[in-house]
């Protein structure tokens, strides 16, 4: 998923350097850019962001408005790739 830098990064950074291209490409508009990681593993939802992702295991639901979400899944806000290659 994160692959080992350069030629050879995985889908993660590629995500990342996509989504702020994108953003560079219209100035005049204003985003808001939040990052939260998962783990699904054996069927169980894992919040990556947890202090101890293990211990907190999370449930998928569905509101008919908005979709299927991750409840009391963390999000942080960030403001470049660099911002979320370190959270």
């Amino acid at each position: 998923m994160t692959g080992k830098g350069g030629e050879l990064r995985g889908i993660i950074p590629r995500g990342f350097e996509q989504i702020f291209y994108g953003i560079e490409l219209k100035p005049d508009v204003q985003f808001l850019v939040r990052v939260s990681y998962l783990e699904i593993y054996n069927e169980e939802i894992y919040d990556l962001l947890a202090t101890n992702p293990t211990n907190n295991k999370l449930q998928m639901r569905e509101n008919s408005e908005t979709g299927c979400y991750v409840k009391d899944l963390q999000s942080l806000v960030v403001k470049s790739i660099e911002e979320m290659q370190e959270i």
